[in-house]
């Protein structure tokens, strides 16, 4: 190799450990401590040694795998929205609007799909939403689908099983009601499609106290409008809303940040 040949060689590798001195974190990235000071002691007349000094490739390995590690723990850290008191607003404009929207939906449809144990199952799934929004799951539609799948098939089976005993044993209010939590909480338990979803004991209870107060024949009907179909819409409208919202609500707090930063 030539003597300008080399010199070229000398200085290129200069320049390039002065790049990598300013682009990465001394001592840390990919295990570069001295990498400067190796390339440009090493020999003109040798440029091989200079590859031959440089980090092994497991060394590189092992720290690029921490590296990645750490930003990955960055990047699916959980975000809020701007601190306790700014969640606990959104997700209580969840909730009001998907109470809302129930509300408007029963008016345009002429048919009763909002009862008052829907303001539990609506709570329960706004807080269940901006839990998901945090994750930046909101619209994951295979978990949509299991809970739904599961409140559904509690809330039916429950309410089913209330209409199906207030038709054996009559109007006695002391006996129906009973016979009501405890269907409600046994079905909900032994069928494995089930969740446990205790607003259904609330739904079971009010068909009960309309069945003692009205003597109205019970009607199996009930356990599927709009017991059933009214919590799928609800954990829907939870979730759209949320979703359409949280983009131009304040997602980050500086809580939050202090947090991500003392990450290690």
């Amino acid at each position: 190799m030539s003597k300008t040949q080399s010199s070229r060689l000398r200085r290129l590798a200069a320049v390039l450990a002065t790049m990598l001195s300013c682009l990465l974190p001394p001592g840390r990235a990919f295990g570069m401590r001295g990498t400067k000071a190796t390339l440009v002691a090493s020999s003109p007349s040798s440029p091989v040694s200079i590859l031959n000094q440089s980090p092994s490739f497991s060394d590189n390995k092992a720290n690029f795998a921490g590296l990645t590690a750490r930003s990955a723990g960055k990047t699916t850290a959980p975000r809020d929205f701007g601190g306790k008191h700014s969640e606990a607003l959104f997700t209580a404009l969840v909730a009001g609007l998907a109470t809302y929207a129930m509300s408007t939906l029963q008016s345009f449809l002429h048919r009763q799909l909002w009862v008052p144990p829907f303001g539990a199952v609506t709570l329960i799934f706004a807080a269940d939403a901006v839990a998901a929004a945090k994750e930046g799951k909101t619209m994951n539609f295979k978990v949509m689908r299991q809970k739904a799948l599961q409140a559904c098939i509690g809330v039916a089976g429950a309410c089913f099983l209330t209409v199906l005993l207030a038709r054996l044993l009559g109007n006695s209010p002391g006996i129906l009601r009973a016979v009501a939590m405890a269907v409600a909480a046994f079905s909900m338990m032994a069928n494995p499609s089930s969740g446990y979803f205790p607003p259904a004991g609330a739904l079971c209870a009010l068909y009960v106290e309309k069945a003692v107060a009205t003597s109205v024949s019970p009607q199996y009907g009930y356990a599927l409008f709009p017991c059933a179909t009214g919590v799928a819409l609800l954990l829907i409208l939870c979730r759209t809303i949320t979703f359409v919202a949280h983009p131009v609500w304040p997602f980050s707090s500086k809580q939050c940040e202090k947090e991500l930063m003392a990450q290690p």
